[in-house]
């Protein structure tokens, strides 16, 4: 099993914007020495729940700090950026890290960053596909041109061109079950939330199961690395004591910016009508504190002593097939110290029972 590292770059009101990246490079270069498989890197913009955006800049950065480890994209938001540049930058990165790129891709969420860069979130599926589709002409590296809906351009040819051949992998965010099944008919893997519980990850990893054996296309060829919020501690009641603050300050911001209808609270577009279902599994961390965080622990989070963190892993590879588990153990603000000793209890007292 391949355990990697996450970063989010979270800012929480206790440290400076350069701590937050500082802090969150060092946890991820060290991952590298630690034996961590890969670090991957989320983009967001406008609000303290994460001030990474633009997370080809870290990459780069991280490329240049390290030697083996992957470096992921978890995810770079197709409609904020122009095609052929993103075809461009991720190139790059793939030559200056030695191939190292996996290459994770959505169409985005958060209705106030569609606002910001004045994209229209009712379109968000529609660009989404158009850009893949142009990306992956560019890294052919041989001439082409695009008349679509949203872009245009004559006979170019784009340079440079990824090492890995044909390309980077790709990985498609995918939380609806209609994005599940676009994946899987088209041969993606997926990117697997940290939002849902268990038995959620359960039925999206039948369904895409299903679809992709429909299509022709075996599902085993497919990985699904899967991100969950993991804190390691030195027991169950002080992993508990400790991770509950971050979880907290992490849902609280969320639930500020994460609504499709923007800041406003504006009704949720039809094509995000899926995020709806984060209301019914009760996704409200000030209703009721104790209650939100028992159902965290118990469904969404890794969250305990070794053995512990041991037996949720085992679950999850046996309710769903877990081969590659991203590890975010840095959020809401937990202490930079705190996350280098889970970072090092993981690897070192949970990995080592999956190897």
């Amino acid at each position: 099993m391949k355990f990697s590292a996450f970063s989010l770059m979270q800012w929480p009101e206790d440290r400076s914007q350069s701590e937050v990246f500082h802090n969150e490079l060092e946890q991820l270069t060290r991952a590298e020495s630690q034996g961590y498989y890969g670090a991957w890197l989320a983009e967001h913009h406008f609000s303290r729940y994460g001030i990474g955006p633009a997370i080809h800049l870290t990459a780069a950065n991280l490329a240049a700090r390290t030697s083996t480890i992957k470096i992921g994209t978890a995810i770079t938001i197709l409609p904020f950026m122009h095609p052929l540049r993103v075809a461009e930058e991720v190139a790059m990165l793939d030559i200056l890290s030695e191939g190292r790129i996996e290459w994770g891709v959505g169409r985005g969420y958060q209705g106030h960053e569609f606002d910001g860069f004045g994209v229209d979130i009712k379109e968000s599926h529609k660009i989404f596909y158009e850009q893949l589709d142009v990306i992956k002409l560019a890294w052919t590296g041989e001439p082409f041109s695009h008349q679509g809906e949203f872009y245009n351009f004559d006979e170019l040819q784009c340079f440079p061109n990824p090492i890995q051949d044909p390309a980077p992998p790709i990985y498609i965010a995918a939380l609806s079950p209609s994005t599940i099944e676009w994946a899987a008919q088209n041969r993606y893997p997926v990117l697997a939330d940290q939002f849902s519980p268990t038995k959620r990850l359960e039925r999206n990893r039948t369904l895409y199961r299903d679809t992709a054996a429909s299509v022709g296309f075996n599902p085993d060829e497919a990985p699904t690395p899967t991100l969950r919020h993991v804190y390691v501690g030195e027991t169950m009641a002080k992993a508990r004591e400790e991770a509950a603050a971050g979880l907290l300050w992490y849902y609280r911001s969320l639930a500020q910016v994460g609504s499709p209808g923007g800041k406003a609270n504006a009704p949720v577009p039809e094509n995000y009508s899926f995020y709806r279902v984060f209301g019914e599994d009760g996704f409200n961390p000030d209703k009721d504190p104790d209650g939100f965080l028992k159902f965290l622990f118990d469904e969404c989070t890794i969250v305990g002593d070794a053995a512990y963190c041991r037996e949720r892993v085992s679950e999850l590879r046996e309710r769903i097939g877990l081969e590659h588990l991203i590890c975010w153990q840095n959020f809401g603000g937990l202490a930079h110290e705190q996350t280098m000793s889970s970072q090092k209890r993981l690897i070192e007292e949970v990995a080592p029972a999956f190897a």
